[in-house]
């Protein structure tokens, strides 16, 4: 039974994408097929009982919904030292860092944190990226939305601490990992046991923000049953060539208004203290009001 030794938890929206791109090139690194098997937050999903943490996840972003099919992912595995998975969805599911403790006791544990403002705004650019409805920044990044409460990182991560071993669990931040991906991914691969003498190709940037010049266009083009059906019937010189008119349909993302960024920031300032408290890594790089990264 192939399982993988290394799990990167979340969270959304903070580089995810990235990091399975860049890991996937290490030859001493096995990648599942897949980014976001989102297995072990699979149940929470179906029964979503915490109105606190947010709205439930969708159902779609839980692509294995068994532990035969989560094995049957890594069975490609042909020796490589680290085998993993990126699954955001973990990070907010309450009860996942329990089921993977259950299945996977010795596994390591790799979480990416944004500004949780940056974030809150980059998750309702993807809405509107996506095409869907959506109202105005003030309206939509409220206390009580579900991108301004998932942004609420201390409990969330303290259940991943409260069951793991400290030494399993590396907390990277994003805004580094965005300034100098290459350091970052040395020191990963160091905490993963493989060659740290790789140098990966981060040139390109996965998952860019961006909004649709035209939203009724791009709403076709993120209709999940039409990507289904795309990726089932069409060839895939047919496909890419979707995707290229996807990214023409895309324009450069406003920024974070100020304001904006300051009120989520004074709510989030407590959670942010504790949260460093727990991770023992300074986060003064969100505190300080510096809205360099608000954009992505």
């Amino acid at each position: 039974m192939t399982l993988p030794n290394f799990i990167m938890i979340g969270v959304a929206k903070a580089g995810t994408t990235s990091y399975f791109r860049y890991l996937d090139q290490h030859p001493q690194i096995y990648m599942c097929p897949i980014k976001g098997s989102n297995y072990f937050g699979y149940q929470d999903a179906l029964d979503w009982k915490w109105s606190d943490e947010g709205e439930p996840p969708l159902l779609r972003h839980f692509q294995v919904t068994t532990f035969e099919d989560f094995e049957n992912l890594f069975s490609g595995a042909t020796g490589e030292i680290a085998i993993g998975e990126v699954s955001p969805q973990y990070f907010r599911c309450p009860t996942a860092a329990r089921r993977i403790q259950e299945s996977i006791p010795d596994v390591k544990l790799i979480a990416s944190i944004r500004n949780p403002a940056d974030r809150a705004f980059s998750g309702f650019m993807m809405r509107t990226r996506r095409g869907e409805a959506v109202k105005s920044i003030r309206k939509e990044l409220t206390p009580d939305s579900s991108h301004v409460k998932e942004g609420f990182y201390y409990q969330r991560m303290k259940r991943f601490f409260d069951i793991f071993p400290r030494e399993s669990i590396k907390v990277y931040i994003f805004e580094e990992f965005k300034k100098d991906p290459t350091k970052i991914l040395k020191d990963l691969y160091n905490f993963l046991g493989v060659d740290t003498g790789y140098v990966p190709d981060t040139s390109v940037r996965h998952n860019p923000g961006a909004v649709p010049k035209y939203r009724l266009l791009n709403r076709l083009f993120y209709d999940p049953k039409i990507i289904q059906t795309a990726k089932r019937f069409l060839p895939e010189n047919f496909q890419a060539k979707a995707k290229q008119t996807r990214q023409m349909n895309l324009k450069s993302s406003p920024k974070l208004p100020q304001e904006v960024r300051a009120d989520l920031l004074n709510i989030y300032h407590d959670d942010i203290l504790q949260l460093e408290s727990l991770i023992h890594q300074d986060l003064t790089i969100w505190l300080n009001g510096d809205s360099s990264n608000a954009k992505r």
